[in-house]
């Protein structure tokens, strides 16, 4: 997230901003749950090919489990917490989730990898297109969701 897109964003109430986030977690269990579906389907269309990323389905329900996770934990218990007015216990929470966004983000590198930046091989037909695209989506969404919370909404309450 550049910049100018935080400035966007950090006038933002903490209510305002979580709602925003919400969003993104909702759209992110979405994308990856449709993409592992999909992977399942182009993966046994295309498991010979030398050019289908093997694992790629495995990869991203592995990755809609651990997002799934780690985005109840700070619904149930983040969010909660700030919402009430209680920010100031946030310090240890925050930096656990801190940690577990680096762990995601490891995630998405593999899956960056995986896929050569989300660049279907020439031979790819509509639905290995479309899997890479919502790839690219669920990337970007990502990595913009967790700059609102490292860049504006967790420094509210270090």
């Amino acid at each position: 997230m550049s910049s100018s897109a935080a400035r966007r964003f950090s006038h933002l109430s903490d209510s305002e901003l979580i709602g925003l986030i919400r969003g993104y977690h909702e759209a992110h269990v979405r994308d990856l749950e449709a993409a592992a579906a999909l992977a399942r389907r182009v993966e046994a269309r295309h498991a010979g090919s030398p050019h289908y990323p093997a694992g790629l389905a495995e990869l991203l329900a592995r990755m809609a489990e651990s997002v799934g996770s780690h985005q109840h934990r700070e619904e149930a218990v983040l969010f909660p917490i700030i919402l009430s007015g209680e920010g100031a216990m946030l310090r240890q929470p925050i930096a656990a989730l801190g940690t577990e966004h680096d762990d995601l983000q490891d995630g998405l590198e593999r899956l960056v990898r995986l896929t050569r930046d989300y660049t279907p091989p020439a031979e790819a037909c509509a639905s290995w297109r479309r899997l890479y695209e919502l790839c690219r989506k669920y990337d970007e969404e990502f990595r913009e969701h967790v700059q609102l919370e490292e860049r504006i909404l967790f420094p509210r309450f270090l």
